[in-house]
This record gives structure tokens, C-alpha cells and sequence, in this order.
């Protein structure tokens, strides 16, 4: 393993991986708009809407995966289990320590996220991704405590295809009898004075409209899936206003295939195929809207973001033995209201308030006979009235030449109205609170240094706190072992050095982080949550590119981090022992993704990609592992006029049997298998 990591510590990451030649590092989700990086303490990492093509990925991890220290393990189908400078987390945890954002907005309301969060969102038709590692600036709050993906769409404007009212379609299909199908617009309301002004924004109103759909066989038995994502946007200036508007639908369903159990599983190719739940299944749509007003008055600008969301969730909880049916619904929307100072390029000031109301449901039902504390009939029904306001404000401060503070503090008030629908009794393991009130303040401040000596030299130190109120599963679909009202605002601690610059011809970052979580709650092996924990995390992150002689370049990361308990907790009722100091389950120390491109010319690319992950614990008391796994794929695309482009894409070139996702839990090894050797091949069009 040293030896490894010695050869991965010289894989850099370049800023965009289809060319070697670097580009202005740009950052968005610091302020809601876009930023110099060198400006800002971040370690904000982004994917353009060239690189998402490029990839074309089945899935979001596919794609997120390239960014330094993502690892997010793929489950089945649409599903996946996000870990960004964090153990890989389930349930309300994960559910609640990423902040997912479509344009800026939450695309759920905070105490109603989802663990597989990261499929509604319109990753078909991004214009750039950008995820931010650690808690997020003081523009954000609850859910933003280890980290924030922000998915942009594009401006009809600044869409490159190929006309004044232009469209691009995409078809591609696998060897698995998938296919995924795609077509993109742009509709200009009246002609400009120059056919050619079209590839930069102007004042005259513009429509973009985007449809997808993927269709699934699945590679193991009973694991389709269909998929059909629209996406439609207006942006114009109307006088002093700039407006954009964006409707954003969704329709999944999904036959789940579940975990494949026994010690090493996944070393047995017909086993993984195999689908131990051949029932289970996941039903979702979604419907998002919003519209973002902004006016300039001298150096004040005005940002106004009203938005609604509603989803309607029916799945199969095939990951317990109970597989009882869950059904959530949650609809309502909110503001976001933002006021920008800009004096000067020495002076930034930023003053905001968000509120959101939203209401939401969920009902559990399960109709197998008892399974051990698992009991047949009604397990929860309730409805939840959730309200958050928020106010901050953040300064970026030119203190001196070359040396930039940035200041930030928000304050975030939430209300939890509950109301069970249920007898308020224990059914087995489950307890069904009274109808309750609770309410959670949460206050983050953020501080940040940054020195740039040169140039292309950065360097910053940042503190910052995140925080989170408890997710309504975590408040009200209990378990006997808890106690009503027990779970309070979980806080994460966090202070980074960072650097960033050009060393000859290659571009590097180096960050080192240490971060401290109290307050924690999360499920251990045998279903049961542990409330009450407390958690450390501790890695270094290095990342860049360099071009090579004749057409070459080589990018990647590598981090190694660890991610320990901070307390002690004997088991209990058949629980896990948890030791302070033991690594956390599902945290495994080394992880990179290396990638060699060739560009002999502009109408050419092609990639060898190498993802490594490493050995982890499976269990709390760290006494089952997984050995990790090295995957390697292939990918090209060629373009064979200004119209059309040919790509292809040949995943697990070794057809390496390996684990997405391992785990240990109800007394057994259980794993996600990973797909096998599987070639997609795509052409891309203009028109």
C-alpha cells in the first residue's frame, strides 16, 4: 500500500480533465454566484458540462467520483450512499450531513432529505457540478456539515448548439440491453441583430427545454428501471431585471436489487446476479419550480429566489428484513432573499434570510409475518409541519495586498409540528411518539484567511461549523431504545489548511482538514440507532493535473483520511460495541481515482481511468472487513464532423469482481456487487 500511494501522490487533477491546459478556477457555491477561487478559503471542486459529457455517467457517483475526496458507494439502480470527508453514511445521517442544491436551492426541504438524493436532481442536463468538502459558507445551513453538490443548469444563452435556436440529442446503449436517450433546445423568443451574438448571453428572451429518459434490463435479476427526466428554463432581461426561470419533473420507476449475503458474496458471479428481494421496488416523482429575480442599484445588488418542490416517494425497504413499504410525501417551497455590497474589488458583503415551509408525511406498513422485533401491520403514520428561517451575512475583506479575510455567521431557527396518525404505542421495535412541537437554533459562524503571494499561489486557513437539525425519521420513526425528543442539533467542527498553485506546467491542491462531530445519531448493525455520538475525522487531500509530451495529460487525487469514534457505548439489546478510537465502519483510509487522457488533436479524447478503494471495517467494532477493490475503465469519444460525435465507454476493463458497497449487518456479511466488463457505446448530435 505505500508503494501505491507513493505512484497515486503524483497524480495531480486538472481543472478540466478533457484538455491539459488550465482554466481559471471558478467557484459558485461560496456566494451563490460565480467567484475567483483565489479570492475564497475553499476547496471547492467542480465537473463542466464538456466533463459530464465526456463520462456520460449511468449514475451520479460515476461522475461525482472524479472529484477529490468523493467516494460515494453505488447501491442498485439509482441508488447511493454519499461519503464526502466522511465514513460512507445511511439513513437519517446520511440523509442529513449533505446539502444537495439545484441552482442554489435545496432540492428538499431540510428535515425531509433523502440518502439517494443525488438522482432527482437534473445531472442529465448540467451545465457544471460543484461540490464543496466540509461544511459550506455561511449562505448555507442545515445539512451542509460534511459537505454540498450543487448541480447548475444552463443559460439558454451560453448552450453551444450549433444555431441561434439550436438542439442536441444523444442516444447510448450497453451491453446489458440499456439505453438512455437525451434531447436538449434552445428557442430564442426574437432574432438578435447578429446571427452570431448567439454564443453569448444577451438581453432578448430565450427557452431552454430539455427531455431524458433512460431505460434499464439491469444486470442482476428483476433490477430494471425506467427514467424519465424534463427540464425547462426561461431567461430574459426585463428592464432592470435579469429573470430565470426553471421547472425541473421527474418520474422513476425501479425494481431494487438488494444485498447479495454471505462472506465474500461478491466473489461469486452467478450469486451476484441474483436478487434475494425480487418484489422490491422504488416509485418516485418529483416536480420542482423557481425563479430568480435580480436587479443591480450602483454597487448593491437584489436577489430574490421564490421556489416550490413536491414529491411523492413509494419504495420497498428491501435493506431490512421487515421489507415493509414506505410512502412520503412532502410538498411546499420558500425564499431565498440575498442583498450584495460590492464598493469595491477590496470590499464584498453579502446579507441574506431563507425561509421554507413544508409539509410532509410518511406511512410504513409491513405485510410479511414478525421477523424478530420487526412486527407485522402498521409501523408508522404521521404528518410533520416543518418551518426554518435563517438570516446571515459574510464579508470578503481585502486586510492587505495579497491577504483577504472572509467572515460569515448565520443563524437558523427550525419548528418541527408533529402529528401521529397512529395508536401512540410500541409495536414491537417501533414507538409512535404523541403528537409533539419541537423546535432547534442552530448558529454556524465561518472565518476564513487567504494569502495569494503570487500569481498562481494561494493559500488559505478556514474554521468553520456546521450544523443540522434532526431529520424526521430521526425525531419520530422510533425505536423502543429511544426516548421522544432525545436527538438535538448535531454540530461538526471543522479547520482546514489548504494550497493551491502551479508548479511548471502542472496545477496541484494540497488540504489538510481536521474535523469534530458531537450530537451524532446513526443505526448500527442490527437496525437499532445509537443517539448520542460523537465522531472525528482527520485526512489529507491532494489533487492536480499536468500535461504530458505528445498529446498526454495526467489528472487525479488521492486522500487519506481517518474517521474514528469519539466515545464509548457497550452493547446493547444485540447491539454493537462501540470502542472510542476504533475507526468508523465503512471509512476505509485511502481512496484515489488516477486518469491518463490522450488528445492528439482537438476532434479526439481518450481516457484510462484507475479507482481505487481501499480496506475498511464493516461492523462498529471493526472486527469485519472488506479488502477494497481497483476498478479500471476506458473511455473516448471522437468527433467525426461539427455535427456528430462518437463515444464509447468500456467499464471494468478486467471485469474485477468486487463490492460497491459492503457491509455488516443482522449478523451477516451483505454486499452491493459491481457490475462486471460492460461496454456502452453513444453518438452525440447537433442540429
Amino acid at each position: 500500500m505505500p508503494a501505491l500511494a507513493c505512484v497515486v501522490s503524483a497524480v495531480f487533477w486538472a481543472v478540466s480533465a478533457a484538455s491539459p491546459a488550465f482554466a481559471q478556477e471558478i467557484v459558485v457555491t461560496a456566494e451563490r454566484r460565480a467567484q475567483d477561487a483565489s479570492r475564497l478559503a475553499t476547496n471547492a471542486a467542480s465537473l463542466s458540462g464538456d466533463e459530464l459529457a465526456f463520462v456520460a455517467p449511468q449514475t451520479a457517483s460515476e461522475a461525482l467520483n472524479r472529484l477529490p475526496g468523493v467516494a460515494i458507494h453505488r447501491n442498485n439502480g439509482v441508488e447511493n450512499l454519499p461519503a464526502i470527508r466522511s465514513p460512507v453514511l445511511n439513513g437519517g445521517q446520511s440523509a442529513g450531513s449533505f446539502l444537495v442544491l439545484e441552482d442554489g436551492v435545496p432540492i428538499r426541504a431540510p428535515g425531509f432529505a433523502n440518502v439517494n438524493q443525488l438522482f432527482e436532481t437534473s445531472l442529465d442536463f448540467a451545465a457544471r457540478v460543484e461540490v464543496t468538502r466540509g461544511p459550506g459558507s455561511a449562505l448555507y445551513g442545515s445539512n451542509a456539515v460534511h459537505g454540498l453538490v450543487n448541480v447548475s443548469t444552463p443559460l439558454a444563452c451560453s448552450m453551444r448548439l450549433g444555431g441561434m435556436n439550436g438542439r442536441a440529442a444523444m442516444i447510448a446503449g450497453d451491453g446489458n440491453g440499456s439505453v438512455h436517450t437525451q434531447v436538449m433546445g434552445r428557442t430564442y423568443l426574437s432574432k438578435p441583430p447578429d446571427d452570431e451574438i448567439w454564443l453569448d448571453c444577451w438581453p432578448s428572451p430565450s427557452v431552454l427545454y430539455g427531455v431524458s429518459a433512460r431505460r434499464e434490463r439491469g444486470w442482476r435479476d428483476q433490477s430494471g428501471l425506467d427514467q424519465q427526466s424534463a427540464l425547462f428554463g426561461f431567461d430574459a432581461a426585463m428592464g432592470d431585471w435579469s429573470i430565470q426561470g426553471r421547472i425541473a419533473l421527474q418520474n422513476l420507476n425501479q425494481e431494487t436489487a438488494s444485498f447479495i449475503q454471505g462472506e465474500n458474496a461478491y466473489d461469486n458471479a452467478e450469486l451476484a446476479q441474483t436478487n434475494p428481494t425480487p418484489g422490491a421496488y422504488r416509485d418516485t416523482q418529483i416536480a420542482r419550480a423557481r425563479i430568480t429575480a435580480e436587479r443591480a442599484f450602483g454597487d448593491w445588488k437584489l436577489s430574490l429566489t421564490p421556489y416550490a418542490r413536491w414529491i411523492d416517494a413509494d419504495l420497498n425497504l428491501s435493506f431490512f428484513p421487515s421489507q415493509a413499504q414506505e410512502i412520503s410525501r412532502q410538498k411546499g417551497g420558500g425564499l431565498q432573499a440575498a442583498i450584495y455590497y460590492d464598493p469595491s474589488e477590496a470590499l464584498s458583503v453579502i446579507f441574506g434570510a431563507d425561509a421554507d415551509l413544508t409539509r410532509g408525511s410518511l406511512y410504513e406498513f409491513q405485510s410479511l409475518p414478525n421477523i424478530g422485533t420487526f412486527t407485522q401491520g402498521l409501523h408508522y403514520d404521521y404528518q410533520v409541519d416543518m418551518r426554518v428561517l435563517a438570516a446571515y451575512a459574510q464579508a470578503n475583506w481585502a486586510i492587505a495586498e495579497n491577504w483577504r479575510v472572509i467572515a460569515g455567521l448565520r443563524g437558523e431557527w427550525v419548528t418541527y409540528d408533529y402529528d401521529n396518525r397512529a395508536p401512540s404505542n410500541d409495536v414491537g421495535r417501533f414507538r409512535r411518539p404523541d403528537d409533539r412541537t419541537d423546535r432547534f437554533d442552530a448558529l454556524t459562524p465561518k472565518l476564513g484567511l487567504v494569502w495569494t503571494p503570487h500569481e498562481n499561489q494561494t493559500l488559505w486557513l478556514n474554521y468553520a461549523r456546521g450544523a443540522r437539525p434532526p431529520q424526521i425519521t430521526d425525531l419520530y420513526s422510533l425505536q423502543t431504545t429511544q426516548t421522544p425528543g432525545g436527538q438535538g442539533v448535531e454540530t461538526i467542527e471543522s479547520v482546514e489548511l489548504g494550497w493551491r498553485g502551479d508548479l511548471g506546467p502542472a496545477r496541484l491542491e494540497l488540504a489538510a482538514y481536521a474535523m469534530d462531530k458531537d450530537d451524532t445519531a446513526f443505526r448500527n448493525a442490527d437496525g437499532f440507532t445509537v443517539t448520542d455520538g460523537a465522531s472525528r475525522h482527520v485526512g489529507v487531500e491532494l489533487s492536480g493535473g499536468a500535461p504530458l509530451p505528445a498529446g498526454f495529460d495526467l489528472s487525479g487525487w488521492v486522500t487519506y483520511a481517518r474517521h474514528t469514534y469519539r466515545f464509548d457505548n457497550p452493547s446493547t439489546r444485540g447491539g454493537e460495541s462501540i470502542r472510542k478510537g476504533d475507526d468508523i465502519d465503512s471509512a476505509p483510509r485511502w481512496i484515489w481515482n488516477a486518469r491518463l487522457g490522450w488528445s492528439p488533436h482537438d476532434a479526439l479524447r481518450l481516457e484510462a481511468e484507475w479507482a481505487h478503494m481501499g480496506e475498511y471495517f464493516t461492523n462498529a467494532e471493526n472486527t469485519r472487513t472488506y479488502t477494497g477493490h481497483d476498478v479500471f475503465n476506458l473511455r473516448g469519444e471522437v468527433e467525426v464532423s461539427s455535427a456528430v460525435t462518437l463515444t464509447a465507454a468500456l467499464r471494468n476493463i478486467a471485469n474485477t469482481d468486487y463490492a460497491e458497497r459492503a457491509d455488516f449487518a443482522f449478523g451477516n456479511d451483505r454486499y452491493f456487487p459491481g457490475e462486471g466488463r460492460n461496454l456502452t457505446l453513444g453518438v452525440r448530435g447537433r442540429f
